[in-house]
């Protein structure tokens, strides 16, 4: 396995963390920024720190959520009852994914998604993943049996990581 933990990355500006909640950022905008043009992006779990940003990046973008308030919000993202089974919106199944964002709630099917996903996304980007939060999302086990990972530590703010089983993302800082 490959691991770097880093806590600052250089982006662009509207990238910049403003708070605790939005901290996935500057790792959000180097996976985005690191991946084809052609790759698309996924989402599950929308927010105020990523769905306006991620839908900005004019590619194939969309977001899931299972709480109809936040879904209702962006028109980017659909209203689901859970992630376990993801399509298109013309109802095909989602089979291969460039980026998997990962920041929904409840927070403890975080780790399941990131397992079942493991092959279908290129990288996936996990929110909340400091030590101190693992006694909620449990995600550092399934997080450690990836092949490539970055880790992104920004000091007094929750952290996020990149996995993949394909791409080295350790290489891109």
């Amino acid at each position: 396995m490959e691991n770097k933990t880093i806590n600052h990355i250089d982006c662009p500006e509207k990238w910049e963390s403003e708070n605790d909640w939005d901290s996935h950022r500057p790792l959000l905008w180097l996976a985005v920024d690191k991946m084809s043009i052609r790759d698309s992006i996924y989402e599950f779990g929308c927010g105020m720190g990523s769905t306006p940003l991620l839908a900005d990046t004019k590619r194939w973008f969309n977001s899931y959520e299972t709480n109809k308030e936040w879904a209702d919000k962006f028109i980017h993202t659909v209203d689901i009852d859970d992630y376990d089974h993801i399509r298109f919106p013309n109802g095909e199944w989602v089979n291969e994914v460039g980026v998997l964002f990962v920041d929904c709630a409840p927070g403890e099917i975080r780790k399941d998604l990131i397992d079942k996903w493991r092959n279908n996304a290129k990288v996936i980007v996990a929110h909340d993943t400091e030590s101190g939060a693992d006694y909620v999302y449990r995600m550092a086990e399934v997080l450690s049996s990836f092949k490539y990972r970055l880790d992104y530590q920004p000091i007094g703010k929750p952290a996020t990581t990149i996995v993949s089983e394909t791409i080295n993302v350790s290489e891109w800082i």
